[in-house]
């Protein structure tokens, strides 16, 4: 498993980075978390301590736990549980969207709430989005991320991680042929960046060139 590429870039309406990634890696297993908080007070400090809390569960668990994909997918949400019942207190006003994925072997379980997606980079250079967000003119789950990017309601978060909600991630199993090229990203990569920029800032490994009113972030790695 490769992780070539992190990158996040504070939003030119932002007064603060509220995007939160990381991973970590344990017994042939990986964890790929991304996190996206919204502008509710405390929203970017939720989305960097489930991001922490949920890298420092895998990275404690013992081998058996991690090396089976039931166990792992039990095991992260349980941490997801204990962030909503815990954490969530400390800031009873924030919410945030999250994506964590876990990677064993070939098979990947995506388990997310709100509007960060896993993508795959195809052969034509172009991004296949993977997931569904959980935003408002996507109710049906039906639309694709273009019309999405378009709505003046993508905003409105129809799931994410909150201490006023209940806690319902979605989880989504997949299998993967090997060198396959994966992409975790916010709501500012895949909704504020037009294609061509989303495929420049791969390719340049930089977002430098590419500002948004949002924060954006996106992770890319190879199984």
């Amino acid at each position: 498993m490769i992780l070539p590429l992190s990158l996040s870039r504070k939003g030119t309406h932002r007064t603060e980075n509220r995007d939160a990634s990381g991973s970590a890696h344990n017994t042939g297993t990986y964890l790929y978390v991304i996190a996206d908080g919204t502008s509710k007070p405390g929203s970017g400090e939720l989305a960097q301590a489930l991001t922490h809390s949920l890298l420092e569960s895998f990275s404690r668990a013992a081998p058996p736990v991690v090396s089976c994909p039931d166990k792992a997918l039990e095991l992260t949400l349980s941490s997801l549980d204990e962030v909503h019942s815990n954490l969530c207190r400390d800031y009873p006003l924030a919410s945030t969207s999250y994506l964590a994925l876990l990677v064993i072997d070939q098979t990947a379980l995506c388990i997310h709430a709100g509007d960060c997606c896993l993508g795959q980079l195809g052969k034509a250079r172009r991004v296949n989005w993977l997931s569904s967000p959980h935003c408002g003119p996507n109710w049906k789950g039906d639309l694709g991320h273009s019309l999405i990017a378009k709505s003046p309601a993508r905003k409105r978060l129809l799931n994410c991680m909150s201490h006023r909600r209940p806690h319902e991630p979605y989880v989504q199993p997949m299998h993967f042929a090997p060198g396959t090229t994966l992409i975790l990203a916010t709501d500012g990569f895949w909704a504020e960046l037009c294609v061509e920029r989303q495929l420049s800032a791969i390719a340049e490994r930089s977002l430098d060139a590419y500002p948004a009113e949002d924060d954006v972030t996106f992770m890319l790695f190879q199984t």
